[in-house]
């Protein structure tokens, strides 16, 4: 029996020739078109590149195709990136990069980042003040490098060392705006009023967008003490990206290899399946150095619940503070993200802490509120984030759209007599992306 086209029912129904069934006929046209629009407006493939890369990929990369809840969040998110490489600080504000130096094995990732933001290259930075805290000859004497061959670069030594910040801010002055990061801060300086945007040495990776959207909603909003950028292995914000579908299941690979060359590849698609048993237990493996994380095969008998990630809680402290492993499974989550142009997975608007301690990694802050905070005691970060955000009613947030890296806490490195996050190959992988895509730049 053929069934009647939506148009003759139209027809019918126009003309008064109603049946009985005239209610189910209605419902079979309405299904019809809801079908319809479905199949026309859903595009699994539809992707849209925040910036290119030539990767070949060997294998597929998971979730390779967007859901269709995700359409609207990408496209809000590409236009307000757009918005925001537009805007330039108020005429008369001079923003400066305020570095907290001390170990130059990182640096020598995050200079590249550092050059990037100046002024002379696009960006907002028209200068960087290198905090020293350190006594090693050889990072002094990289830092001494960077000077001579930076004129945008300055020193100011500090006379603050271990867990004791007291000393830190002792470079800021009223009417700049500056940014900071635990051991690394970058400054930024204004006429009238101060802003800091602060990244430590452990910064791996800054988006091309996050320093100007930092300080751009410090800027236009003074009543928020501290704007954070949306850190990646921050412990305040892990829950938050888990939640938001940007952590992918990943475990440490079992093979131990005999030696080990640098990796020169960033890209998670030219890694293997993680091959392990399904009964496999994180708490006892032992991490060989310069070990690597693989991803979990799609429909396999080990999913992202059965991995490090799924144990973390909102909140200060806890496992994204001090379990490595989960700070690990973020790098190389981070990593097949960026490969598949797919930081929109970590967007959101704003995220209000209130009055929570908030890890300070990267941030931009006014120095005149540091200067009427008095003395920095050791503890800068509670003084900030809590004694007087609350003092003054003033909230820390963090900009969704400024994605960064932080590379991880002390705890992460070596907890309980083992080392940690230091035996995987993370560091490499970063430096061999900046080398590709940033410094060449």
């Amino acid at each position: 029996m053929s069934l009647p086209s939506p148009n003759g029912l139209l027809e019918k129904l126009r003309n008064g020739k109603r049946s009985r069934s005239w209610p189910l006929r209605v419902a079979g046209i309405v299904g019809f078109l809801v079908t319809v629009f479905l199949l026309v407006s859903y595009n699994p493939g539809m992707r849209i590149a925040l910036r290119p890369h030539s990767a070949s990929h060997e294998r597929p990369l998971h979730n390779v195709t967007k859901p269709l809840p995700y359409r609207h969040a990408l496209e809000s998110h590409i236009a307000h990136l757009e918005e925001i490489q537009r805007w330039q600080p108020p005429p008369g504000m001079r923003v400066i990069g305020l570095v907290f130096y001390g170990r130059r094995r990182f640096v020598t990732i995050l200079n590249c980042y550092l050059q990037r933001n100046l002024v002379e290259n696009g960006g907002i930075i028209e200068e960087y003040i290198f905090v020293v805290r350190t006594e090693d000859e050889e990072d002094l004497a990289y830092l001494e490098e960077l000077l001579v061959a930076n004129p945008k670069y300055s020193a100011h030594r500090s006379a603050g060392s271990g867990f004791d910040y007291s000393q830190m801010w002792s470079a800021v002055e009223a009417g700049n705006v500056y940014v900071k990061i635990d051991d690394d801060v970058v400054r930024i300086r204004a006429s009238e009023a101060t802003l800091v945007y602060a990244a430590d040495i452990y910064e791996l990776y800054i988006e091309d967008s996050t320093i100007r959207s930092i300080v751009k909603r410090k800027v236009e909003h003074p009543e928020y003490i501290v704007v954070s950028a949306n850190l990646v292995v921050q412990f305040a914000l892990t829950w938050l990206h888990y939640h938001l579908g940007a952590l992918h299941p990943y475990l440490p690979e079992l093979t131990h290899r005999k030696s080990y060359t640098p990796t020169t590849s960033w890209r998670s698609s030219e890694l293997p399946y993680w091959d392990g048993p399904a009964d496999f237990n994180m708490t006892s493996f032992e991490a060989p150095d310069h070990h690597r994380w693989l991803p979990l095969a799609p429909g396999g008998v080990v999913d992202l619940e059965k991995t490090p990630i799924a144990d973390v809680k909102y909140g200060v402290g806890g496992i994204s503070w001090e379990e490595w492993t989960v700070g690990a499974q973020q790098h190389y989550s981070f990593l097949e993200n960026l490969e598949k142009d797919e930081l929109w997975r970590y967007g959101f608007e704003m995220w209000d802490f209130h009055y929570d301690r908030l890890s300070i990694n990267l941030i931009a802050i006014m120095g005149d509120d540091v200067i009427a905070m008095g003395p920095m005691p050791r503890d800068d970060e509670e003084l900030i984030t809590q004694i007087y955000s609350k003092q003054t009613g003033r909230h820390v947030v963090a900009d969704g759209y400024g994605v960064a890296v932080h590379h991880g806490y002390w705890l992460m490195s070596e907890h309980d007599g083992k080392k940690g996050m230091e035996t995987t190959d993370v560091l490499d992988r970063y430096r061999a992306y900046a080398q590709e895509n940033i410094c060449k730049s």
